[in-house]
């Protein structure tokens, strides 16, 4: 048991009195970014170019979403209920 102590005082030691240990991210093989910085669309909503991708692809199926719902809406017709048989 003591020899199991020995072997963890170490280590007891370095967490007391470090902290956090190393938790900064290294980009050891990216480069920089390039071509034109991508924003967010409430960032810039009336310059689509800029936004990020995925925000496009998020707002097209959200356009096409309002448009289904509200031809549905429009044009579904309403169905009127026919006569009971008497």
């Amino acid at each position: 048991m003591s020899l199991a102590l020995q072997k963890l005082a170490p280590l007891m030691s370095r967490a007391a009195r470090g902290g956090p240990t190393q938790a900064v991210a290294r980009r050891s093989f990216a480069s920089d970014a390039h071509g034109e910085v991508k924003v967010n669309f409430w960032q810039a909503p009336t310059e689509v170019a800029k936004w990020k991708e995925e925000q496009v692809v998020l707002m097209v199926l959200a356009g096409w979403g309002v448009g289904i719902y509200s031809a549905v809406k429009i044009f579904g017709g309403k169905s009127e209920p026919k006569p009971a048989a008497q």
